[in-house]
């Protein structure tokens, strides 16, 4: 491999990396945000601080991703953002800044650390990633599904506010609390476009023919109008994409093309909007769960393979390849796959003709460079 390949790989993990922390940034802002709302004079500007440690705190768990990956899906948004534990975890940090602050007002600090934990684990729950709320009792990863992980206008309503802020100090505490009031009226709206996304996918799931396990629709990038829709039966997992606004129908034949190919931005971009379809001209793909091979069998049946769909909504076989004594089954979940543009948690195993297996794991970038 020579070393063009090798920096596109690097460079595009470290805009994964970055993408990833956006969300974290925006936590930590928020956080700010609503301890400007609060505005105790007894904790002074030390309230911001607490607002904007509290806002990141949830997601220290990035540390597991240090040992591996399945480590970190498994308990990412685990007992960091417990709902059950956040009463603890405020009460702590806040005798912790009553110490460091020199400050003693243990309840000044509670306001604002309890409600900063409070809004981080809520607006986790708006994406369709998965919060356990209620570890270390209950391992379920419950979704709001409205907003996508990042979104720009979300962000926006909390970063621009905030800017202001801190140039009319004097009137910081309101213009803050209109942040949030926007926020809320934002949120409403994303609530509105999904039902109207979940009628379209209930639509079509009640002429199937098939009975259905479960439908949703999952927020999109760059666009509350934008929605992908599942329907997953016994035997198949339906997606289409749709534009709520859309009128004219711009797509353009895409098929499963490499999630990282060399395409530009620009055309990446143009790729994706070609992705989403106006109501009245969706298209949906299937794919069928198991296909039936032995060696699907027996990958379910692995310690890996069962986590994995734990962690995965809507796990599908993606293929079955026998070579030389080996056989390699691959797993993905079409939550996460956006056609020609991304694909990312897909796991493998590697299994030899008595069924031993041979290796198994998640894709590094390497391997779906070659993909």
């Amino acid at each position: 491999m020579g070393s063009v390949p090798i920096l596109t790989i690097c460079l595009r993990n470290h805009l994964r990396v970055i993408i990833e922390n956006v969300d974290s940034i925006t936590h930590t802002l928020t956080g700010a945000v609503i301890a400007k709302a609060i505005d105790d004079e007894k904790v002074g500007n030390w309230g911001t601080v607490a607002g904007l440690s509290m806002g990141f705190f949830p997601d220290t768990d990035f540390v597991l991703g240090l040992f591996n990956r399945q480590f970190y899906l498994e308990y990412h948004r685990d007992f960091t953002h417990s709902l059950l534990l956040i009463p603890l975890y405020a009460l702590f940090f806040s005798w912790l800044f009553t110490k460091i602050s020199r400050r003693p007002h243990l309840w000044s600090f509670y306001k604002v650390c309890f409600p900063v934990l409070v809004s981080h684990v809520l607006l986790d729950l708006l994406t369709s990633y998965g919060t356990m709320i209620f570890s270390p009792f209950f391992e379920h990863r419950f979704s709001w599904d409205l907003v996508f992980i990042v979104d720009l206008i979300f962000s926006g309503i909390i970063v621009l506010p905030l800017a202001v802020s801190l140039f009319i100090r004097r009137k910081a505490q309101w213009i803050c609390r209109g942040s949030l009031i926007g926020l809320t009226l934002y949120l409403l709206f994303c609530w509105a476009q999904h039902d109207q996304a979940i009628d379209l996918t209930k639509s079509f799931a009640r002429h199937l023919g098939e009975k259905i396990v479960r439908v949703a629709s999952l927020p999109q990038p760059l666009s509350p109008f934008r929605w992908a829709n599942y329907i997953e039966t016994e035997e198949k997992v339906y997606q289409g994409f749709v534009d709520l606004i859309r009128k004219e129908d711009v797509s353009a034949t895409v098929g499963e093309a490499t999630p990282f190919s060399s395409t530009s931005l620009s055309g990446r971009l143009k790729k994706l909007d070609s992705l989403y379809r106006p109501p009245e001209k969706m298209e949906y793909r299937s794919w069928h769960k198991l296909n039936g091979s032995p060696w699907v069998e027996r990958a379910l049946d692995t310690e890996g393979v069962k986590f994995y769909y734990w962690f995965a909504r809507f796990p599908v076989v993606r293929s079955v390849n026998s070579r030389d004594g080996r056989h390699r089954v691959e797993f993905m979940d079409v939550r996460f796959f956006i056609p020609g543009i991304r694909l990312p948690f897909l796991y493998f195993v590697e299994l030899d003709d008595s069924g031993r297996v041979l290796s198994e794991g998640f894709f590094r970038e390497e391997e779906k460079q070659k993909e």
